[in-house]
């Protein structure tokens, strides 16, 4: 029994309940008695007696729970998703959206005709990487717009500069043919000789104008191919020296040639550098004083050949050398003329020469360079040895 001889509760006693067989006390349904009481489970003792007992499940009832608690743990659950998804996608797609428009926005910029547009390039994803390209893309094309109007620029210097050279002598032979062919005037026979003799040499000048501009065409064009040998320097000199010889006897200059060991071959093609020595030689003699000497040179070095053209002249001002090789320079604004020299083909220099110098010394890989002060004035043209 769970209680003692004296009506109270033995304590290794337990109450279970509840049970029908125990008569209800105050309305509630009967307990019984076990020998221990259940974990969960507490009795109730006034006074030694049992009062009553306190039953605590151990969990609870989880159907009980999820019956009644699903659908608003379902709705919050829901509304936590939407509320996180929304956050989360905002986060990590918002800031390449933005930046996806801001390479649609430089690429329709640039189609409308801002090549100063960029795109933005930060961040190392896929995103910069396509902003890297665009921007590269657009740099090649600003590149290629500023190459385009330089070009043009030139075109219409050049155009500018033929118009200008040629209707220098075309002025001067169109007068004197309506001087010669006016039947009311009478000249004498020497008198019409010499205008027919400027007419000659108006027409000789815009010849050879152009002549070299269709030969600078070529050169800058990539026109004509090279014959490429192996040529000797001496006979390159003997050439432009033998070519010269009136000329040269005229103004009072002497011609001397001078070839260095190791520097006795170039590999080249021998009329086109025959030509560029001919121009330096021929703007040698225009400039340089009587009573000096011209000097034609060649000297080496461990993986070059220069050839050089020396005179005594008065030099070249420091502000022209970097324009001496430009189209129609005339030497004349930076390098006072002998105007003791009567030729009249040493005057009449075309302004091409000098590019055409360049163009040839270019075509063979090589370059043409000048270095000038009073009483020196020496153009070298380096070329690789054979």
């Amino acid at each position: 029994m769970p209680f003692r001889p004296d009506g109270t509760l033995r304590p290794d006693s337990r109450l279970e309940g509840p049970d029908a067989s125990l008569p209800p006390r105050g309305g509630a349904p009967g307990f019984r008695f076990v020998d221990r009481l259940d974990r969960g489970t507490s009795p109730i003792v006034v006074a030694g007696k049992l009062a009553g007992v306190v039953v605590v499940p151990p969990q609870a009832p989880f159907v009980f729970l999820l019956g009644r608690y699903a659908p608003t743990l379902t709705l919050v659950a829901i509304g936590v998703l939407v509320v996180g998804g929304v956050l989360t996608s905002a986060m990590i797609f918002g800031p390449p959206r933005r930046r996806l428009r801001e390479l649609e926005t430089a690429a329709r910029q640039l189609g409308a005709g801002d090549l100063s547009t960029r795109a933005p390039d930060r961040g190392g994803d896929e995103i910069a990487a396509v902003a890297a390209a665009f921007n590269a893309m657009a740099d090649d094309l600003s590149a290629r717009a500023d190459a385009l109007a330089a070009s043009d620029r030139l075109r219409r210097q050049l155009l500018a500069d033929v118009s200008h050279e040629l209707n220098t002598p075309v002025t001067a032979m169109r007068g004197y043919l309506e001087t010669l062919s006016m039947p009311e005037l009478t000249l004498d026979e020497s008198t019409r000789a010499r205008y027919l003799s400027i007419v000659s040499d108006e027409t000789a000048r815009v010849e050879r104008l152009i002549g070299d501009l269709m030969e600078l065409a070529r050169l800058e064009g990539g026109g004509g191919s090279l014959k490429t040998r192996i040529v000797a320097v001496d006979q390159l000199f003997a050439r432009v020296a033998a070519r010269h010889e009136r000329s040269a006897a005229e103004a009072g200059v002497t011609v001397a040639t001078e070839v260095d060991p190791g520097a006795e071959h170039v590999a080249g093609d021998r009329d086109r550098l025959e030509q560029a020595l001919q121009n330096l030689a021929a703007n040698a003699v225009r400039y340089a004083p009587r009573g000096t000497t011209i000097r034609l040179a060649a000297r080496a070095s461990e993986t070059h050949v220069i050839l050089s053209v020396e005179d005594e002249g008065p030099g070249i001002s420091a502000e022209h050398i970097p324009h001496i090789f430009d189209r129609f320079y005339k030497a004349d604004a930076s390098r006072p003329f002998d105007r003791t020299h009567d030729d009249t083909e040493l005057r009449g220099g075309s302004g091409l020469g000098l590019s055409i110098v360049k163009a040839i010394a270019e075509r063979h890989g090589g370059t043409v360079t000048v270095r000038s002060r009073p009483g020196q004035t020496v153009f070298e043209i380096v070329l690789a040895r054979p």
